[in-house]
C-alpha cells in the first residue's frame, strides 16, 4: 500500500476561506473515482503543523494519473508518505509538466467580476473527471457565459480547445484583443479573425472571434489548438456551434450582486435570478453538448437554491449528480455571495 500526500495550494484560503480544505477533498475524491485502480479515501491530515490531503493506492500512480493529479486545483506539491519510529517522512515526487500554455495567461487577466482562476480550475477538473470515459484530447469546452475568458484561458493551459459565448461585444472583443496580444508576446504561431454572423431572417446577430494557435509551424499545420469567443446571446449556442460538439460545458453564472444576468441582447433584460437565464438557454446548451457530456455551473445560492436549479436542468434533459460529494460544494465567498456548484450529464 502506497500513501500519497498533497501539499495544498496556498492560494486556496484566499478563494474559499474556511471551506478550502473540504472543497479540495471533494475535488480529489471525484478525480480518484475516475482513476483505474484501488484507492483509499482522501483525508485531511496535519504533518508538523502543515495541512495535507492524503490517500492510499494499491499500486503506484501511472504517468497519466500523475498528470491528471497535477491539474487539480489544490495540488501544490506531491509527496510519498512513509511512517517510521521517528515520525512521518515525506519524499517529493515530480509531477509531469502538463501545461500547454503558462498559467500566467489566466492569472494576469484582470477584470471586474472575474471568477478566480483556482475556482475555475476546480470546476474544469470536477467536470472532466465526471465524464464516464476520458475523451481523446484536445477536449472541447464551452463556457456559455464567458465574461472575458478566464475559463477559456484555463482550458488552453491544459491544452484543450476553448470556446465561449458572452452577451456583450465589448467583453468578447477585449478578450480577443488580450489573447492576441498574449500570443504575440509569447511568440506563438497563430492566426486570428472575426466575422459577423446572423440567424435566419436576422433572428439574431453575433460576432465570432476566432484564434488558431500552436507552439510552432509544424504543430500549427498538424495539431493546432482553438480559441473562440462569440459575442452573442447564449440561447443561440446551437446556431453558433455544431450539435453534440462539446465534451464539457463549464460556466460561472453571474451572482446578481455586481452583475445581473442577461436574458436577451437588450441590456434592459437584466435580472438578479440566474434561473431565468438557465431556463432560456438550456435547450441550446443541451443540443451542443455530446451524449454523456458534462455540464458544470456555479452560482450564488442566495438567489437560487440547489434544488431549484437542479429541477430546471432535469426538465431540459440533464441528469443531475445528486450523490456525495456533488451536493456539498456550497461555500461562502463574501457577505452577499454563497457559491455552489452543480454537475449534470447529458444522458439520452
Amino acid at each position: 500500500m502506497i500513501t500519497y500526500a498533497i501539499l495544498l495550494h496556498p492560494g486556496h484560503n484566499r478563494v474559499y476561506f474556511s471551506a478550502s480544505k473540504t472543497l479540495s477533498l471533494h475535488e480529489l475524491t471525484i478525480a480518484l473515482r475516475s482513476f483505474q485502480g484501488s484507492f483509499g479515501p482522501a483525508e485531511l491530515r496535519e504533518l508538523a503543523g502543515v495541512p495535507y490531503i492524503t490517500f492510499t493506492s494499491q499500486t503506484p500512480l501511472s504517468p497519466q494519473q500523475l498528470t491528471d493529479l497535477g491539474r487539480l486545483s489544490p495540488v501544490y506539491a506531491l509527496f510519498r508518505l512513509k511512517e517510521n519510529a521517528d515520525g512521518p517522512i515525506l519524499s517529493p515526487l515530480a509531477l509531469p509538466e502538463s501545461r500547454y500554455m503558462d498559467s500566467s495567461v489566466s492569472s494576469i487577466l484582470k477584470y471586474t467580476g472575474k471568477t478566480n482562476e483556482l475556482f475555475t480550475r476546480m470546476m474544469l477538473s470536477v467536470a472532466y473527471h465526471s465524464l464516464p470515459t476520458p475523451p481523446r484530447e484536445p477536449v472541447r469546452v464551452l463556457d456559455p457565459i464567458a465574461g472575458k475568458g478566464t475559463t477559456l484561458a484555463e482550458c488552453l493551459i491544459r491544452g484543450w480547445d476553448a470556446y465561449g459565448v458572452e452577451i456583450g461585444d465589448k467583453a468578447a472583443g477585449e478578450a480577443f484583443t488580450y489573447m492576441k496580444k498574449y500570443l504575440e508576446t509569447e511568440k506563438y504561431k497563430h492566426e486570428a479573425q472575426n466575422q459577423r454572423i446572423s440567424g435566419p431572417n436576422r433572428s439574431f446577430t453575433a460576432r465570432r472571434y476566432q484564434i488558431t494557435l500552436a507552439h510552432n509551424k509544424d504543430e500549427f499545420k498538424h495539431s493546432p489548438r482553438q480559441w473562440e469567443m462569440v459575442a452573442g446571446d447564449s440561447q443561440y449556442c446551437d446556431h453558433y456551434f455544431r450539435h453534440g460538439f462539446f465534451h464539457l460545458i463549464v460556466g460561472d453564472l453571474p451572482y446578481g450582486v455586481q452583475h445581473g444576468n442577461v436574458t436577451g441582447q437588450s441590456q434592459g433584460s437584466l435580472t438578479r435570478n440566474p434561473c431565468q437565464l438557465v431556463e432560456k438557454c438550456c435547450p441550446a446548451w443541451h443540443k451542443v453538448l455530446m451524449k454523456n457530456g458534462i455540464l458544470a455551473l456555479s452560482w450564488n445560492s442566495f438567489v437560487l437554491s440547489w434544488e431549484d436549479l437542479a429541477a430546471v436542468l432535469e426538465r431540459h434533459g440533464f441528469q443531475v449528480f445528486r450523490e456525495e460529494p456533488y451536493h456539498s460544494f456550497e461555500h461562502r465567498v463574501d457577505q452577499a455571495i454563497r457559491r455552489d456548484l452543480i454537475v449534470a450529464e447529458k444522458a439520452e
